[in-house]
């Protein structure tokens, strides 16, 4: 039998600009930035995620049509994907706990194919849970053998 597992998934958008050159304002561009939010409740009795919806327009709402290298907290420290789905994640983790919920991971992309992750657990859908225990380190001591015979080949 295998451990059955349910969470929310949160989405919201904002628009900004940041600039990833602190030193050349000219720099500054913008970003529809897509956050997603993997929710778990830690109740059971009465669902916390009513509420959730409103915490996290409020929280996200300061993001909104700003310049992202104004904010104290960008001043000194640039505000990339990374840094961003940090801050995001530090600061909703406890707002999610007080509602009864725990943060699972937190993604946030500014593109289709460039999205950041962070979380203390394995993200939902990981391959990883996928395969079975080994399966993944058998397939890369393969792919790791078959490129040293090419290279072994090419360099006699």
């Amino acid at each position: 039998m295998t451990n059955r597992h349910e969470a929310y998934l949160y989405h919201v958008t904002f628009n900004a600009m940041h600039n990833l050159d602190l030193n050349d304002p000219r720099k500054m561009h913008a970003h529809t930035f897509r956050v997603g939010m993997y929710v778990m409740e830690n109740q059971k009795d009465h669902p916390g995620f009513f509420n959730n919806e409103k915490m996290i327009r409020d929280y996200f709402e300061r993001y909104q049509g700003i310049r992202l290298n104004e904010l104290p907290l960008f001043k000194e420290v640039v505000p990339t994907l990374e840094n961003m789905g940090d801050t995001f994640y530090h600061d909703l983790k406890p707002l999610f706990e007080r509602h009864g919920m725990q943060l699972l991971s937190l993604e946030i992309g500014d593109s289709p194919i460039s999205v950041y992750c962070i979380g203390e657990r394995l993200l939902l859908g990981d391959i990883s849970n996928l395969i079975p225990d080994g399966a993944e380190e058998a397939y890369c001591q393969r792919v790791r053998k078959k490129y040293e015979n090419i290279l072994t080949r090419k360099n006699p």
